[in-house]
């Protein structure tokens, strides 16, 4: 019998400040300050111990998903999932506005809500939250619109939010887009500035951003930071000024605790993100880290995605001609996606090539004080969900096909 030992006490106590010895003298691997009412945690290199990295297995433990078959099990575009306390999955599909219950083992068991506009009923699910009691949470973006239903996936009840009441409170441009919603019933509000870039040609700028707490009720609206959007190049075309996505452009990315109501952003400018405690507390995670060079392939997989999306109304040779005009990256941003694991650690995807299919990602993973432990290897899937004792997330094939996956994720030594 396997026994993975439980050292997750020990790793919430990983000092903050770790000493190092070197040929020099001795060092800190991470340090820690207060500036400005934030901890800034500084780590200058992973605290693991060679023999104390964690594990992720290569091949699924689990896997749901068809080619053909029945149309429970042909899955189009998840968007989120979770697991419950005895291994059940909740899937939320927004290709088909559907969310399904399947239980340990990958078998169809119901499906909780589909597409619609009643109660119960979906136009964009994109989140799903599973409580302490396993029932379950799903956030519709276009409704503003929780759902809750029981542990077996009976519906319970629905609460919407009034997005035109959040809207009077923030001041133009700024308006609110999608939400990420807490385990606490607050959501996390991402504004979206509604102006057209300026600048001359090739002129690059990243446009307002920000993200608001907001409580389900209305009777509480925080601002907990304001950052750039997505990077974007003003460029010349037939029709006028127009802006355009480079390839590898920087963006805003957030990430929501599963259990803790904890909220995590990074803007791509560095080495750097910025988390908030369910008690309003603000850490500054930095690390050290290396720009990453930008690959031929990349841009070309940026060039040819993007002339195929213009040639929709334009000549290949004027779509070219437009994209000519957008300067090529030197370097790729510091990391990609962000994720906050079911034990509140910090999971950053460090810069995985877009348009490759590498056998392996390397995602960095921070305590939650800050601390960087190591750097854990996972298969290439899309992550969304990290348990104790698992990594949940999407597998496309060489046909876009998509699969579920559940891979084992191992802490510590394992004992035989």
């Amino acid at each position: 019998m396997r026994i993975v030992r439980n050292l997750s006490a020990a790793l919430l106590g990983v000092a903050a400040i770790t000493a190092c010895s070197s040929a020099g003298g001795s060092y800190t691997s991470v340090e820690m300050w207060d500036s400005a009412g934030a901890t800034i945690v500084q780590s200058h290199e992973p605290t693991w111990a060679e023999d104390e990295a964690w594990l992720v297995s290569p091949e699924p433990e689990l896997t749901i998903g068809l080619l053909q078959g029945a149309a429970e099990y042909q899955l189009v575009n998840v968007t989120a999932a979770a697991r419950q306390s005895d291994g059940d999955i909740v899937l939320v599909d927004g290709g088909v506005r559907e969310v399904r219950l399947y239980d340990h083992e990958g078998t169809y068991v119901r499906t909780l809500g589909r597409a619609g506009s009643g109660p119960g009923e979906f136009q964009n699910p994109t989140q799903v939250l599973v409580s302490a009691a396993d029932s379950v949470l799903v956030w519709d973006n276009a409704f503003y619109r929780v759902s809750r239903f029981d542990s077996a996936g009976a519906f319970a009840s629905a609460q919407s939010v009034d997005r035109g009441w959040i809207a009077k409170a923030i001041d133009p441009p700024l308006y609110p887009g999608s939400a990420d919603l807490l385990p606490d019933g607050q959501l996390v509000v991402r504004l979206v500035e509604k102006t057209l870039l300026k600048g001359g040609p090739a002129a690059a700028s990243r446009p307002r951003s920000g993200a608001l707490k907001v409580s389900v009720d209305l009777s509480r609206i925080d601002t907990l930071m304001f950052v750039a959007g997505i990077e974007q190049v003003s460029v010349d075309a037939p029709w006028g000024q127009a802006s355009v996505v480079p390839p590898l452009a920087k963006r805003t990315v957030t990430a929501v605790g599963a259990t803790k109501a904890r909220t995590c952003i990074g803007e791509q400018e560095g080495p750097e993100v910025v988390c908030f405690g369910p008690d309003a507390s603000r850490t500054i995670v930095r690390w050290a880290s290396e720009p990453a060079p930008v690959t031929e392939r990349e841009i070309a997989t940026w060039r040819d995605t993007t002339v195929a999306q213009y040639t929709q109304k334009l000549s290949r040779d004027a779509a070219l001609q437009v994209l000519n005009q957008v300067p090529a990256p030197t370097s790729r941003p510091p990391y990609a996606r962000i994720l906050l694991d079911r034990a509140g650690n910090l999971w950053v995807e460090s810069g995985r090539a877009n348009g490759t299919a590498p056998e392996t990602m390397d995602y960095f993973v921070f305590n939650p004080t800050g601390a960087w432990l190591g750097v854990v290897a996972l298969p290439p899937i899309e992550v969304l969900e990290i348990g104790d004792d698992y990594v949940l997330g999407i597998y496309r094939d060489e046909l876009d096909i998509q699969y579920l996956q559940v891979h084992e994720l191992v802490k510590w030594p394992v004992e035989e």
